[in-house]
């Protein structure tokens, strides 16, 4: 067994101990008490001034020196960029601890500050003894595994369960900074990543032997950034007839990619996941505690809820070990070992899921027991085309380290300074910042020179200091620059370099020799035939089995791929269940197209309109009984979380829709016969519903895209370092000696760079916002579904009547802007539930926020949104392409003003008609909150139908008006309006609003034709919005 290499991951999660954050500054220095643990007996701390002896100090003495020395450097390397030098500084001059006023911490990418306290001890960390106290509390929660002698278990449990552990009843320790000079990121993240570089630097090998021992020379083993993707991705979502196919579609790549995540996980680690974080991940606790049941008193159970909404990328980044093989060696590389596991596993998955397709299939119609292999297995086997590539964390040829190298020898010194920008120029090189020998100072180097002559003086002061005897010895004996501080641009190079792989891809599909699937055209249909070529009629023989009544309608044509997503719902009880860990409600995988009557029901519930769910109960009572056949209709489940946990014996609402309700029922008549009870059921439901009143006529589809994710990841859009550290450093910068203060301000103007620790933050912090506050919003405070939520990408179904709101509440929310509902307190960027609204908070609407500061992306980020709004009639597939092109058009809009064309942070909308015709509106995100208060008013106000909209957009289509004219139009316009004859104030508020619509969709588009045809079509959808959600309960109750 690895166990060194597990006990170098586990020194790394405990280098620094979890308290650190609420040390004295003096305490710092203190490594976390992993010498109890019986799993780290004979390991031995890098740090050279660790007070802590093995358990085995034999063993632990037999270790080579240089070999830990070199471990040592993964809490450099992942500090580099975060912190940069700033750790070279006295302490006198820099140090930060937590006192009175508590610890301010700031948002890792806006800047934004806020203030902890941990209210529980603040008292007692304002006494002696601080670092006594602090050490017993960490104790404590280290005896809970201190006789587990199996290291990887023990790794698993120090990464999953220890922060949580020693955040039981004190949220805020989770935000506490691993850094308090720099406080952006959390010691978590620090901790997780210095564990994943610790065993990149370790080496991965099964025998200790491979190890080397004191005085042993050995190959250094060198960590790589590592990215592993499989595809095609957005094509299996999109072919899609019904939602179940377009739910199922996510959740087999999810499903996918985490059981891969979880295997490696299983083999290297779980902080070798740099994206993404397996943290807290509902799927990946789940099947944690189905292999460890003991962490059950540690670990909530995942709810159904949590475990069927999808959330893993295909793109996977991971940091591994080289071993030090390259070249010839490379399948004694870890790197090789990983990314062959990686492709066998998602092979094997993917052919456990057809198989039990398959059989799930044969039980139902035997039929299936005989289908032509090449159909089956041979689409099957060539759905999925894998890539992946690897760089190393530095250019491999050089050192990871390098010191500037001051000396009292000038010629000496000067050797020192051309091998320290020899070996900078390596790095930049490396990573594509070449240097122009004609112009270096517009070169794109890694360094500004303010950065430059900061460690230049620093390291000045540094040794100045240590001459003359000053306790900031150790701190100038640190390597003082590393390869980490290239992260941002080995990470960028990384992801180009997948490109260039992609874009080399050899995959072919198989050759169809018959018909092509009904939903996609891709890929040979099913059949039973043992011919490679079969006639259609044939092949729609076989469709049309009525013993396919339930999963397929007789019409439709799938390949095989299409044919698991159609069955996934069926065989996920047994996929997921485990030894120790069963799943037992599977009612919320997927909604219904017609599911977004639940907006309706929930509108009418808020205004206090019983009438609604009374006429909705009573129609859907006269069809199930006169139509006995519907009864298993009607007893399907939503698919909504807010009707299962509010209304769970509602029938389902797919009654309402005849023609979905003759498909699914398969009646076996002829087409006289069934036409005949098509016009039965019709004539039934018009009489609660007429035609155009009917709640199940639109659906609502939405995805949303973080904008320039990749700027992020790369850097360029972080602020000066300025934005990132405490008041009181600043302040304490201000009034140190000119030497530190002068260089010192100015590199604080320079841009912060993205280093590992703040990139595995980020990751970290994602989870906040993917799994805790989106589908809080989604299927909690709405009456939506989260299809897929992974990271800053967003897949949702919604609702007609609630679309705009949750639109707008999760752009907000993305931005950590205030709460539009004001139950979540916005502070520094991250969004709390307010102390009002916890009581509300609890496990019965299957969602518990937990209460701490939960991350949003901040004020500085920015999403785009595709939304469409789809006719019953109009096939899912022609939603979803207009889905994916509203959401890439959305992020192509712009408009120009004094700093230059503003794209991006925008939303389309697009209302696909029954009839083909698509009415297409799109605007910023902060024209669009304008639309939506608009709106709103109309809603409030009984008189304010569509019709004053259509008659908007009828009289600008006459004359529009110029836009030093525009509070003059809309007073005369609505001056005209019957509707506020009786009421002056009304009209007064209804001009403005309407005013700043047309005033923002003028200023925020490129031209005058543009925003003449977006006011148009803003002010269409705006009376299509209201047309459509009035569904006049009180005049059908009166009728009925």
């Amino acid at each position: 067994m690895t166990r060194l290499y597990w006990q170098a991951k586990s020194w790394g999660l405990l280098h620094d101990p979890g308290y650190k954050g609420l040390s004295h500054s003096q305490d710092f220095g203190r490594e976390g008490q992993w010498h109890i643990l019986k799993s780290m007996s004979g390991w031995k701390s890098p740090k050279e001034k660790c007070k802590y002896e093995s358990l085995d100090a034999i063993a632990s003495e037999s270790l080579n020196g240089t070999w830990l020395k070199h471990i040592g450097l993964s809490d450099l390397i992942a500090s580099a960029s975060d912190r940069s030098t700033i750790g070279r500084l006295d302490p006198t001059y820099s140090a930060i601890s937590y006192r009175d006023h508590g610890l301010q911490i700031h948002h890792l990418l806006s800047g934004k500050a806020q203030s902890i306290k941990i209210s529980q001890w603040h008292e007692r960390l304002q006494q002696p003894k601080r670092k006594d106290f602090l050490e017993a509390q960490e104790l404590a929660v280290l005896n809970l595994i201190k006789e587990e002698e199996d290291p990887r278990l023990v790794h698993w449990w120090l990464w999953r369960c220890y922060p949580d552990i020693l955040a039981k009843d004190m949220s805020e320790i989770y935000l506490l900074p691993a850094e308090t000079r720099f406080p952006d990121a959390s010691l978590w993240s620090h901790t997780s990543i210095t564990s994943a570089l610790a065993g990149g630097l370790a080496g991965y090998y099964q025998q200790r032997e491979d190890y080397p021992s004191k005085n042993q020379s050995f190959t250094r083993s060198r960590p790589h950034l590592v990215i592993f993707t499989f595809s095609p991705v957005q094509e299996l979502v999109k072919s899609s007839r019904k939602m179940r196919d377009f739910w199922a579609g996510s959740f087999l790549l999810h499903y996918l990619s985490a059981k891969i995540c979880y295997k490696l996980a299983h083999r290297y680690g779980a902080d070798i996941f740099l994206y993404p974080c397996l943290y807290q991940q509902p799927l990946i606790d789940h099947w944690l505690l189905d292999d460890y049941p003991q962490f059950s008193q540690w670990i909530e159970k995942p709810t159904p809820q949590q475990l069927l909404t999808a959330g893993f990328p295909n793109n996977i980044v991971m940091i591994l070990p080289d071993n030090g093989k390259q070249g010839e060696e490379i399948k004694d590389n870890p790197i090789y070992a990983a990314t062959q596991y990686a492709k066998q596993i998602l092979k094997q998955e993917w052919e456990k899921l057809g198989n039990k397709s398959l059989e799930n299939l044969i039980k139902i119609n035997p039929a299936w027991e005989n289908i032509n292999p090449h159909t089956w297995d041979g689409w099957l086997n060539a759905q999925w085309q894998t890539y992946w590539t690897a760089l190393p964390i530095g250019n491999i040829e050089t050192d990871l380290h390098h010191s500037y190298g001051k000396s009292k020898d000038k010629t000496k010194e000067r050797e020192n300074q051309q091998k320290y920008q020899a070996w900078c120029r390596q790095q930049n090189d490396f990573t594509g910042l070449e240097e122009d020998p004609e112009n270096p100072e517009k070169s794109p180097t890694l360094f500004h020179q303010h950065e430059a002559e900061f460690l230049k003086a620093i390291f000045g002061i540094a040794d100045m200091e240590t001459e003359i005897g000053s306790n900031s010895q150790s701190y100038s004996k640190q390597p003082n620059l590393n390869v980490g501080s290239w992260w941002g641009n080995i990470f960028d190079r990384l992801r180009n370099n997948l490109r260039a792989v992609k874009n080399a891809r050899n995959w072919k599909i198989p050759t169809a020799f018959t018909t092509r699937s009904t939903i996609s055209g891709i890929g040979a249909v099913v059949h039973n035939y043992n011919l490679d070529w079969v006639k259609e009629g044939e092949t729609k023989q076989f469709w049309q089995n009525k013993r396919h009544i339930g999963l397929f309608d007789g019409v439709e044509q799938l390949n095989a791929t299409e044919v698991v997503k159609r069955v996934l719902h069926r065989i996920l009880p047994e996929i997921l269940a485990g030894n120790n860990n069963q799943i037992k409600d599977f009612s919320l995988t997927y909604p219904d197209l017609s599911s977004g009557v639940a907006g309706w029901l929930k509108q009418a519930q808020s205004q206090g309109d019983k009438q609604a769910i009374e006429l909705y109960q009573r129609s859907c009572a006269e069809i199930t009984q006169q139509y006995n056949w519907t009864e298993a209709v009607a007893r399907t489940a939503w698919g909504i979380p807010w009707i299962n946990y509010n209304y769970p014996q509602l029938p389902n609402p797919r009654l309402l829709n005849y023609g979905w309700l003759i498909e699914d029922a398969g009646i076996d008549q002829t087409v006289a016969a069934k036409q005949k009870q098509l016009e039965e059921l019709k004539n039934t439901i018009t009489k609660y519903f007429p035609a155009g009143r009917n709640p199940t006529d639109w659906y609502v589809i939405a995805a949303g895209d973080g904008d320039d994710m990749g700027k992020w990841l790369k850097g360029s859009k972080l602020k000066s370092y300025q934005n990132y550290i405490p008041q009181e450093l600043i302040n304490k910068i201000n009034n140190s000696p000119d030497t530190i203060k002068t260089p010192v301000t100015q590199f604080l103007q320079v841009n912060k760079r993205m280093g590992p620790a703040t990139h595995s933050a980020l990751s970290r912090s994602l989870l906040d916002f993917a799994n805790q506050l989106v589908p809080y919003l989604t299927e909690s405070r709405y009456a939506g579904r989260l299809i897929y939520c992974g990271g800053d990408d967003i897949l949702a179904y919604s609702n007609l009547w609630e679309w705009d709101q949750w639109l707008w509440d999760i752009r907000q929310c993305f931005r950590g802007q205030d709460d539009p509902k004001q139950e979540f307190i916005s502070q520094g960027d991250y969004w709390r539930l307010g102390d009002k609204h916890l009581n509300k908070n609890s496990a019965t609407d299957g969602l518990c926020l937990p209460d701490r500061p939960l991350f949003t992306l901040g004020s500085s980020a920015t999403i785009s949104f595709g939304v469409v709004i789809a006719h019953h009639s109009v096939p899912l597939a022609i939603a979803l392409e207009n889905l994916w092109q509203a959401e890439a058009e959305a992020k192509e809009h712009y408009y120009l003003d004094d700093i230059g064309i503003i794209y991006k942070d925008a939303v389309q909308v697009r209302a696909v008609y029954g009839n083909g015709n698509i009415l297409q509106a799109t605007a910023k995100f902060n024209v669009f909150d304008a639309w939506r208060e608009l709106v709103e008013f109309a809603q409030q106000h009984d008189q304010l139908d569509s019709a004053i909209f259509e008659q908007a957009v009828e009289i600008w289509l006459q004359h529009p008006a110029p836009p030093t004219a525009i509070e003059q139009w809309t007073k005369g316009f609505c001056e005209r309006r019957n509707v506020f004859s009786n009421n002056i104030e009304d009209r007064e508020i209804f001009a403005f609003k309407l005013s700043k619509l047309i005033k923002d969709l003028i200023k925020h588009n490129y031209n005058h034709q543009k925003s003449d045809e977006e006011i148009r079509n803003w002010l269409k959808l705006a009376a299509f919005t209201i047309r459509n959600r009035a569904i006049s309960v009180s005049n059908l109750v009166t009728q009925h």
